[in-house]
């Protein structure tokens, strides 16, 4: 039987009632939102270390997405790409910082790849499901 402690998430009936992906709202929140933000920055007059900061935090928020949605229903696209978008984020921080010997241009060229890695983990789940057993 499964316990919880207090501060714990509440486990899913199922596993698609608890999906943050199947709920339109709560998809906005923590994926159209974060990625709405760092698509406008490519139209608007600011610098691109802004740019970059505005993608890592987005990056950051869809990451705490996946890992919720991971914890409370265990969507196997969740369990993957949460890791992908927390280590984009930090590459590309690494990058803008100048903690590579890249210089902070090529941060776009590692939120590019993070983005498009962790998109790409949705076809896991055509071969192995959606939701993997708790």
């Amino acid at each position: 039987m499964l316990r919880l402690k207090a501060g714990d998430a509440e486990p899913c009936a199922t596993s698609r009632s608890g999906d943050f992906l199947a709920r339109p709202l709560s998809s906005l929140f923590w994926w159209g939102i974060p990625l709405l933000a760092g698509v406008l920055t490519n139209f608007l007059p600011i610098a691109p270390i802004t740019r970059t900061l505005v993608w890592i935090a987005a990056m950051a928020w869809m990451g705490v997405g996946c890992t919720l949605n991971a914890r409370r229903c265990h969507r196997l696209h969740c369990y993957i790409s949460a890791p992908v978008l927390f280590v984009g984020a930090m590459g590309a921080a690494a990058v803008a910082l100048g903690f590579t010997p890249w210089g902070p241009s090529t941060a776009s060229y590692v939120i590019n790849v993070s983005l498009a890695l962790a998109l790409s983990t949705i076809v896991v789940e055509s071969i192995w499901g959606k939701y993997r057993s708790p």
